[in-house]
C-alpha cells in the first residue's frame, strides 16, 4: 500500500493512494496511531482525485525523527574524509525536530541564520511497532514501510560572532544547522514494507532545477537498514511512526559551494517511493 496523509474539506485524514485516487481508510487518528493500530484499512471509504486534495507529509509529526550522518563512503570522501572500516565504527545517529517536517510541494524556507543551505536525499525508514534491543536479523520485522526524506542542512551558521570559542562549537553548529523550520521534506507517501523487496537496493536521484546532483543506490550505504534499526533500538525504544533517515550519498552542494537559493526546485526520487518535489523560498 501507498499510505498518505491528506487534507480535504477542512479535515486531515489517512488514506491509500492508488494511481491518481486517494481513498480514506476510515481511521479517526493520525498516521502514527494508524500504524500503531496495525494499519487497519476499512473498505468503502470516500475517494478523491489527487487534484482535489492536498498531500501532507505522510507522518507530519513523527515521535522521533532520527538520522544517520556519514553513511555513504562517497559522501564521506567528497567532504574530505577517509574511507572507513564499518567493523571498527558505529553508526552516527542524531535527531531532527519534528517541527522541521514539511510535505510534498511545500517550500523549504531559507533561514536568516545561514547563507549555505544544502540538500541531502535519503531513504526514510518508518517504524511499525515498538522495538527495543532487536536483533539485526529481526529488525525489518519492526518496519512499517519506507518514504523519501530530504535532510536539508545549513552548512554554516551566521551566529555567535561575539562568542569565545569553545571545544565542540563546530559540532553543535553542524547539529543546529539541521534544525531549522522546513528542513525535513518528507513524502509523498509511505510504501509499506511488504511491497519493498530489498530496501538496500533502491536507486536514489536528486536534481536541482532539472540538473542531476545526486545519483546512487542504497546498496552503497555503510550500515544497512537492518543494522540501523537494530542499533537505534539499543539506544532508545523505537515506537510506531518513528522515522530514521538513512544518510545521503555523494553529490551534495557543499562540495562545490553550490548552495540552495530562492527560486530553486529540488526533485528527489527513490525507486518505488515516488517523487518528492520541494521549491525553495527566501526566509
Amino acid at each position: 500500500m501507498k499510505l498518505v496523509t491528506f487534507h480535504v474539506d477542512g479535515l486531515t485524514q489517512v488514506g491509500v493512494l492508488n494511481g491518481d485516487q486517494v481513498t480514506a481508510v476510515g481511521f479517526s487518528g493520525d498516521m502514527n496511531q494508524f500504524i500503531a493500530a496495525g494499519m487497519p484499512v476499512e473498505a468503502g471509504g470516500p475517494s478523491y482525485n489527487l487534484s482535489q486534495v492536498r498531500l501532507l507529509a505522510p507522518i507530519p509529526r513523527p515521535g522521533k525523527f532520527l538520522a544517520l550522518a556519514g553513511n555513504y563512503q562517497a559522501h564521506i570522501e567528497e567532504g574530505g574524509g577517509k574511507r572507513v572500516d564499518k567493523t571498527k565504527i558505529t553508526p552516527r545517529v542524531f535527531m531532527k525536530p519534528s517541527s522541521c517536517v514539511v510535505g510534498p510541494g511545500e517550500a523549504v524556507q531559507l533561514p536568516r541564520v545561514s547563507d549555505a543551505v544544502d540538500y541531502e536525499l535519503e531513504l526514510g525508514i518508518v517504524i511499525g511497532r515498538q522495538a527495543k534491543h532487536v536483533s539485526v536479523d529481526q529488525a525489518l520485522d519492526y518496519v512499517a514501510g519506507y518514504t523519501i526524506i530530504n535532510d536539508i542542512s545549513s552548512r554554516s551558521l551566521n551566529i555567535g560572532a561575539h562568542r569565545t570559542p569553545r571545544p565542540m562549537d563546530d559540532f553543535f553548529d553542524w547539529l543546529n544547522g539541521k534544525w531549522q523550520d522546513s528542513f525535513g521534506p518528507m513524502g509523498p507517501y509511505i510504501l509499506t514494507a511488504d511491497e519493498v523487496a530489498d530496501p538496500d537496493d533502491l536507486d536514489l536521484k536528486l536534481s536541482v532545477n532539472g540538473v542531476l546532483r545526486q545519483n546512487s543506490n542504497t546498496g552503497y550505504m555503510i550500515f544497512n537498514t537492518r543494522e540501523m534499526v537494530a542499533f537505534c533500538s539499543d539506544l532508545m525504544t523505537l515506537e510506531p511512526g518513528d522515522v530514521i533517515a538513512t544518510g545521503t550519498p555523494s553529490g551534495v552542494g557543499d562540495t562545490t559551494g553550490t548552495y540552495l537559493k530562492a527560486g530553486d526546485v529540488m526533485r528527489g526520487e527513490v525507486e518505488g517511493l515516488g517523487v518528492l518535489e520541494s521549491p525553495v523560498v527566501g526566509g
